[in-house]
């Protein structure tokens, strides 16, 4: 039996514009000027779920989340900014128990970052514990909410103002290495079945698309110098079909700019848009359908 609603589920790759990629482009832009500066000659470095970055051993405890938190910290070079980590309460087991014995288990969540930044006398940063099972999402969270405390310390103005702070974090998580983590964590679908039960599950995490997330994560590899290969096999379908599209818009994207810069006549397209390469990629889903 397929998932209630499951074959209705929305695509998020349909609500992703062109306006929406120029906002992207033009806020991180933004960020790479008013966030605070990494230690001089440092180069910018894409973060990946590999020992490489993160080789702790999952105790599924808050030992565990607190080790990955500073681990955090530190690529993010934040080690000596002071905050306090703490596991927020669980609230979904009654829930979840009733509808198992129901026979049918089947749980829809759609949050923001699964966590929160809070400012009281002490900077706090909380997450939640059913993270520690998911290490990607779980970082994912982290980098988000210590994004809010680099933005707490920009004083300008973004061009979107501060009621989108909340995109404008994830961006500036993007910017800071963790792409790979946000566009992994940000739609997540399963479901399973045995002898008794059957259940499905899905929850999206954050406030930028995967869609969004793929063609950011395409502006951070294209202005960091970083080859496309080294963040586009980690990652899902989705965002993956994004991100690869996107090279070749934002690369000539940065062209037109240059020339705009030096007074030259704008160069006509030579790539196909990743606008027509969503549109072809959801009209290959729905035929599927």
């Amino acid at each position: 039996m397929a998932a209630p609603g499951a074959s209705n589920l929305v695509i998020l790759i349909i609500m992703f514009t062109e306006e929406r990629a120029r906002w992207i482009y033009q806020h991180y832009r933004w960020l790479e000027t008013h966030l605070p500066k990494r230690a001089a000659g440092k180069q910018p470095v894409l973060v990946t779920p590999t020992p490489e970055f993160y080789p702790q051993a999952n105790t599924r405890n808050h030992a565990f989340a607190a080790a990955m938190f500073e681990a955090t910290k530190e690529l993010m070079e934040l080690q000596n900014w002071k905050c306090r980590l703490s596991s927020q309460r669980e609230d979904h087991a009654d829930r979840d128990a009733a509808l198992a014995r129901s026979g049918v288990y089947g749980r829809t969540e759609h949050k923001g970052a699964a966590g929160t930044f809070q400012i009281d006398e002490e900077i706090q940063i909380t997450y939640s514990p059913q993270l520690v099972h998911e290490p990607v999402a779980l970082v994912a969270t982290f980098s988000h909410e210590l994004c809010h405390y680099l933005l707490a310390t920009v004083k300008t103005e973004p061009p979107c103002g501060w009621k989108e702070h909340e995109p404008l974090t994830d961006l500036a998580a993007v910017h800071e290495g963790f792409g790979v983590f946000l566009c992994n964590s940000a739609f997540q679908f399963s479901q399973w079945t045995d002898s008794q039960y059957q259940g499905w599950k899905w929850r999206k995490q954050g406030y930028l698309t995967e869609a969004e997330l793929g063609f950011a994560l395409g502006v951070y590899c294209v202005r960091s110098g970083i080859q496309p290969d080294t963040a586009g096999k980690f990652l899902k379908m989705n965002p993956g079909e994004v991100f690869w599209d996107s090279i070749g818009y934002i690369t000539e994207l940065e062209e037109k700019e240059r020339a705009a810069q030096m007074g030259a006549p704008s160069i006509a397209p030579r790539r196909r848009s990743v606008f027509s390469s969503l549109a072809s990629l959801w009209r290959r889903k729905s035929a599927q359908k």
